[in-house]
Order: C-alpha cells, then structure tokens, then sequence
C-alpha cells in the first residue's frame, strides 16, 4: 500500500517537473528577441535549458 502512495506521489512529482520545464522553455522563448534556445535532454529527461541572445541595433 506505501508503495502505490510512492508511486502516485512520484507520477506527481514528475507531472510538477514536466510543468515547470515547460514554463522555464515559454519564460525563455518570450524574453529572446534574437537567438537561440537549446534543451538538453539525458534520457528522456530535460536536463538543461541553454539561452543565447544576440543583440542586434
């Protein structure tokens, strides 16, 4: 029975980090005007989220 609770607390847990990935990637893409993002991902996980911005006048 503690196991099934690890479990959902663990799916739970991940759908939190899926979500907060997800809004990290948005945050990024709306605050670049010139650049580049790039997402590393290690075993199908987002591991890194790497912004460059160029400037340009």
């Amino acid at each position: 029975m503690l196991k099934v609770a690890t479990n959902k607390n663990t799916k739970n847990d991940d759908m939190e980090t899926d979500r907060r990935v997800a809004e990290e990637i948005m945050k990024a893409v709306r605050e670049i005007r010139y650049g580049s993002i790039q997402i590393t991902i290690h075993e199908s996980k987002v591991v890194q989220i790497d912004k460059t911005e160029k400037v340009r006048w």
